[in-house]
C-alpha cells in the first residue's frame, strides 16, 4: 500500500543536450577607433555618490565611535554614539542579540527562567 509520501520517478522523459549557437563574426563593423573629438571622457571632478558620509559633511563631526569588551561575556561590542546627545546609533552586536545571550547562558549555569530573565536585563 503507498501513502504517497515516496517520490516516484518519471518515466517516458527524453533527455535532450542544450546546443549552443554558433557564434558568427560580425560583417561590415565600422572602425574601432575614433578621433578625439568624438570620444567621452569622464568629468574631471566627479562628485561622491552612495550613501556613506560625504567629505565636508556635518554627520561625520557629530559621530564617534568605541569598540568595548564586555567583561562578563567577554564579547567585542561596537558602538557609534551620537557626540551631542550621546545616545547610541548603531550597536554591533544589537543589544537584543546579547540579551538573548545572556539569557541562555544562565538557562545553561541552572537558573531558573525568572532568574535568567532577571540577570539577561541587568547585564545588557
Amino acid at each position: 500500500m503507498d501513502a504517497g509520501l515516496t517520490i516516484q520517478p518519471v518515466t517516458g522523459v527524453a533527455i535532450t543536450d542544450y546546443v549552443r549557437p554558433a557564434v558568427t563574426a560580425a560583417t561590415n563593423t565600422g572602425p574601432t577607433e575614433l578621433p578625439p573629438e568624438q570620444t567621452v571622457s569622464p568629468a574631471p571632478d566627479p562628485t561622491p555618490t552612495g550613501n556613506g558620509p560625504q567629505p565636508g559633511g556635518s554627520s561625520s563631526d557629530n559621530v564617534t565611535s568605541s569598540i568595548t569588551i564586555d567583561p562578563q561575556s567577554r564579547e567585542v561590542i561596537y558602538r557609534v554614539i551620537d557626540s551631542r546627545t550621546k545616545q547610541v546609533i548603531q550597536q554591533v552586536p544589537d543589544e537584543a542579540l546579547l540579551r538573548n545571550r545572556a539569557y541562555s547562558q544562565a538557562i545553561a549555569n541552572g537558573a531558573t527562567p525568572f532568574q535568567a530573565q532577571t540577570q539577561a536585563d541587568l547585564e545588557a
